[in-house]
């Protein structure tokens, strides 16, 4: 007879939970494990980064990773609608909302995260939305067939997705944000400056440095209110100010958590109970949270590695984001908001053609600290190598950014580790192997098999070059 197999249940079924379930697969060599998937939603793990291909006419169908079939080709058990209220470490048990008990050898979390909503009156409203899931979208969609004017409050990455979403669909929009510039978190003011005027000429309304009083309607949402005592007319509100970790079963299960929520883990991603893993939104490493994608696949790859007894880490990232939206290229790497006091500058720059790129230096000329492009982002993975490698500056730290109008090609000189595909973290190497190893001939068949540019699709032109690169001179 053979042995049983250990049981590892994944409470959640988003992103972070099926490249958890890919990985695994692929690491237990041995074939140990049963894994059993506890998915809230009534669908599969969908690809969140492209909601808004639902407003252009996409299903969400079309944005599913696996159809059920390939959970039942594997032999993972998938529930879906299954939601896990508690978790019983004593039994090794995880409960459902509808009393189903799973038990586990071995949990991994990845519960997300869930919108925050901040504390005004109105937002319980008809009419008031947050932009998280595929459901959200739909109805944000059917909400603006009866709207004229749409409210984003919320001036970030995902605010200004939700804007032009709404700008798409022919509504009077008005993004509100609380900074002076919009992306705060990512830019500084020269460049928030750049990205608001772009916002503006594509007609979208600008509320900044405005804080939010109440949303106000009779039964339906019609106006906000800001503290200032103005308002803007509104059929539709979407709310986009941030997540927050959905922490609160490990919080009752009595595991340690971050110091700013979360469920903290080493970099094993195991929590305070070594039977029990983090991955995702849901997670803090060393008191920090990370809302990506790339982190938490790469917390779902050390999870399955530790699980196969692989010797292979969560070790996170230089901080970096990018925005390919609304026809302007910004870029966002390391450290990007310290003042002269703490580092020196480098810029290249053409405000008239509206493009700024600056450099954060350490005061000795060593170190790459951050970076800031809008634009013309071409420098953008030569940069994050540099910091992810130490940060060490060439002797010229200016030929790090290209003269404005005359891009960088990075893409030919990309080496085997360096990055293409920054959301699921696809090399240049994997890229080169998977063309090898399945006989790949095309750019769509590049994707399909490494999923390199199927997310946010600001990678697509570098995938594009170094497929046709490899395919024609195997370099």
């Amino acid at each position: 007879m053979s042995e049983m197999k250990k049981q590892v249940v994944v409470i959640g079924n988003g992103m972070s939970s099926f490249r958890f379930c890919e990985k695994q697969l692929a690491y237990d060599a041995h074939h140990q494990y049963a894994i059993t998937v506890l998915g809230d939603e009534l669908i599969p793990a969908y690809d969140r980064v492209s909601l808004s291909s639902l407003f252009t006419g996409k299903s969400d169908t079309d944005l599913i990773l696996a159809e059920s079939r390939w959970y039942n080709y594997y032999k993972i058990q998938l529930k879906l609608g299954a939601r896990a209220v508690s978790i019983d470490r004593e039994n090794k048990t995880v409960t459902t909302q509808g009393g189903t008990s799973y038990s586990y050898d071995k949990l991994v979390i990845a519960t997300g995260a869930r919108p925050h909503v901040p504390d005004i009156d109105g937002t319980d409203l008809a009419g008031v939305h947050v932009y998280r899931t595929s459901d959200d979208v739909y109805a944000i969609r059917d909400e603006s067939r009866q709207a004229s004017s749409a409210v984003i409050i919320g001036g970030g990455l995902l605010g200004l997705e939700a804007a032009e979403a709404c700008r798409e669909l022919g509504l009077e929009t008005t993004v509100v944000e609380r900074e002076p510039f919009l992306m705060a978190c990512q830019l500084d003011e020269i460049a928030g400056g750049l990205l608001d005027e772009k916002v503006e000429m594509l007609g979208i309304h600008l509320r900044l440095d405005e804080h939010v009083q109440a949303i106000e309607g009779t039964g339906k949402v019609e106006r906000v209110v800001y503290e200032s005592g103005e308002s803007t007319p509104a059929d539709l509100v979407v709310i986009a100010t941030g997540i927050i970790p959905n922490d609160e079963l490990a919080r009752t299960a009595g595991l340690e958590l971050g110091s700013r929520g979360g469920i903290a883990i080493n970099n094993s991603v195991q929590t305070s109970d070594p039977d029990i893993y983090a991955i995702g939104e849901c997670a803090s490493y060393n008191n920090t949270l990370f809302g990506l994608v790339a982190p938490g696949y790469a917390m779902a790859e050390a999870a399955a590695a530790h699980l196969g007894d692989i010797n292979k880490t969560f070790e996170p990232k230089t901080p970096a984001s990018r925005l390919k939206l609304l026809d302007l290229q910004v870029g966002s790497i390391g450290e990007t908001h310290l003042t002269m006091d703490e580092v020196d500058f480098v810029y290249e720059m053409d405000l008239d053609q509206g493009v700024y790129k600056k450099l954060l230096i350490s005061k000795d000329w060593k170190k790459l600290i951050g970076a800031v492009l809008v634009g013309e982002i071409s420098e953008f993975e030569k940069i994050r190598k540099t910091l992810d490698s130490g940060g060490d500056l060439p002797p010229t730290p200016h030929d790090l950014l290209a003269p404005v109008g005359q891009p960088l090609n990075v893409e030919l000189e990309l080496e085997d580790d360096d990055v293409v595909c920054f959301c699921n973290y696809v090399t240049k190497g994997d890229i080169c192997r998977a063309i090898d190893e399945k006989n790949l001939k095309t750019v769509g068949d590049v994707m399909g098999t490494t999923y390199a540019g199927g997310l946010c699709g600001s990678c697509l032109d570098t995938v594009v070059a170094v497929t046709k690169q490899y395919v024609e001179h195997g370099v």
